[in-house]
């Protein structure tokens, strides 16, 4: 008697803790919004704009990179390195899924990485955005290299 009380509160508790923070499906409007800031990020990210960095980027974010490295916002502004890498490539959005949870947004996608129209990386990613004082912020990445991708490098 006293577990199925306890298991029935439990259930309770689960179901409202679910619809409390379920996903929505972003409305239009704010996928547009969402997607404006996305592509503003990923121009940023390859020309290293410090002045991005400092403005639409969460201090509390992190990063999880394709290479295996873990860099805080902090560590990512000063890695330079990275920034050479990058520069002159361009970029392109596929398979874009954006979920919506109350302030927080998920974007799951895949990015190419494209030097003269030729295809150098790509990338399974998870984008986390948070709108704070009315502006989305860029506050997690998270990117993995896709089967193709990384049988590519494998075969140099």
């Amino acid at each position: 008697m006293k577990y199925s009380k306890l298991a029935a509160f439990l259930t309770i508790i689960l179901f409202n803790c679910y619809f409390s923070f379920s996903q929505t499906k972003a409305p239009l409007s704010l996928q547009k919004e969402l997607e404006a800031a996305e592509n503003k990020m990923f121009v940023a990210m390859l020309k290293h704009d410090m002045a991005y960095w400092k403005n639409n980027v969460s201090d509390d974010y992190v990063a999880i990179n394709a290479d295996g490295v873990m860099q805080t916002k902090e560590e990512a502004m000063a890695d330079h390195a990275k920034a050479k890498m990058f520069a002159g490539m361009t970029y392109k959005l596929l398979d874009r899924k954006v979920r919506l949870y109350g302030n927080v947004a998920v974007i799951n996608g895949r990015s190419q990485y494209l030097m003269s129209d030729k295809v150098v990386a790509e990338v399974y990613h998870t984008e986390i955005w948070r709108k704070e004082k009315g502006k989305w912020m860029f506050n997690g990445w998270q990117g993995t290299l896709t089967k193709e991708a990384a049988a590519n490098l494998n075969s140099k």
